[in-house]
């Protein structure tokens, strides 16, 4: 066996080779390399957004919404909150409605919220209460998103009127039920699943819909067991006429469409690894034409056919595997200094790849996961495996007789 790494080492690293088939080698082994580079550190990036847009936007959604379906409501919050794995709750009243501004109307999701313990369930909200209880005298007063304020032009101090989905019988007619408002407030999270909200207090809200809270948001212990949380909520807690939604139900379709774009992702620039797999295979294919004289000695002296196989099979993984060690190397250090990377161009060269203005971050992220790193590593390794079965089987099939008939 030390004979055929011998063999194996001088043929993927011995200095006596023609110059085109060298070349040829030195592409093969950059292209396995550019590859894995590639895989590592786009699959990081592609983590790295999944994991702002998760810790941005769950941050401002509660992990559940436990919605009340019946009147009585006696005992059910205390029960919620003796829950195994609840660590806060906030009640809340949420309906749609037209907001207006001279001629300017815009949608708008209305929660009703208690400024008290909002801030416990979405952190990120804490703007939004702080706001609502500055302004605890102004009898009807609205927080509104930047983007809903910005498509009414008002700022804080300026009135909107708001249309609700509900009439008022009068004897002159059918009308909507409108009320004026007072814009308390305006909040920025940068996300667009806040883009048409706007928060008044809980009281106000029931007020103005001469109804009750829907029910209450929950914040869980931990994040990805909110499913089960939900679940045993609606087995236990379903006789005080509680349903529980978690937040995969609500903003699943938004994880779920990253988790498909980082497959489609990784799986065209795994192209890229499979088109070095085929620059390996002619790589070997030109290795075992040029050595047709040395395979037919080495038949004479007595390696048998396996045993040739095999030292074209270790010659293609050598070359593999220092690509793919350097690519690993090189990716995971680009992965892990990426955003500093990105920062010290940017300075260079005096312009920025995130418009903070334009985009939810201002930083390129950047998550390495070494799952990931695993399978990119064993994924290459098996491509290239099956890369150098053809050459090596060549190789067995030559014949020392009819190659050194004429020698």
């Amino acid at each position: 066996m030390a004979l055929l790494w011998q063999l194996a080492l001088r043929y993927s690293f011995g200095v006596r080779r023609q110059g085109f088939a060298r070349l040829v080698s030195v592409i093969s082994v950059a292209g396995m390399t550019l590859g894995v580079i590639a895989l590592v550190v786009v699959m990081s990036v592609m983590n790295g957004f999944s994991r702002e847009i998760t810790e941005r936007i769950l941050s401002v959604v509660p992990h559940l919404f436990v919605e009340q379906t019946i009147d009585d409501t006696s005992g059910t919050e205390q029960a919620l909150r003796q829950q195994e794995g609840v660590v806060a709750v906030s009640p809340y009243l949420r309906t749609q409605a037209l907001l207006g501004s001279g001629s300017l109307i815009s949608g708008a999701r209305i929660m009703g919220v208690d400024t008290r313990t909002l801030a416990t369930v979405s952190p990120w909200l804490e703007i939004v209460a702080r706001q609502l209880e500055q302004a605890a005298d102004i009898r009807f007063g609205v927080v509104l998103s930047n983007s809903l304020a910005a498509s009414l032009a008002v700022m804080p101090g300026d009135d909107v009127k708001m249309t609700l989905p509900d009439v008022v019988v009068s004897p002159f007619g059918v009308f909507p039920k409108t009320k004026t408002l007072r814009v308390v407030g305006v909040f920025d999270l940068s996300i667009n699943q806040s883009s048409a909200d706007a928060f008044m207090d809980l009281t106000t809200a029931e007020r103005l819909l001469r109804r009750d809270r829907d029910g209450w948001q929950v914040r869980g212990q931990d994040l990805w067991q909110a499913p089960t949380l939900a679940s045993n909520i609606n087995i236990e807690l379903s006789p005080l006429g509680l349903h529980a939604t978690d937040w995969t139900e609500t903003q699943g379709s938004l994880f779920a469409s990253i988790k498909m774009e980082k497959r489609m992702v990784a799986v065209l620039l795994f192209l890229v690894v499979v088109v070095a797999a085929f620059n390996l295979i002619a790589t070997l294919a030109m290795s075992v034409q040029s050595r047709r004289k040395d395979i037919a000695v080495l038949g004479m002296m007595g390696l048998s056919h396996t045993q040739l196989s095999l030292v074209f099979l270790l010659h293609g993984l050598l070359m593999a595997c220092v690509a793919i060690a350097i690519g690993t190397l090189v990716g995971v250090v680009l992965a892990i200094n990426l955003p500093d990377i990105v920062r010290l161009v940017e300075l260079a060269f005096g312009f920025k790849v995130f418009d903070p203005t334009v985009y939810f971050i201002s930083d390129l992220p950047s998550h390495l996961l070494w799952s990931d790193v695993f399978w990119v590593v064993t994924i290459a390794l098996l491509l290239s495996t099956l890369a150098s079965i053809y050459p090596a089987l060549r190789a067995a099939r030559i014949s020392p007789a009819e190659v050194l008939r004429y020698e």
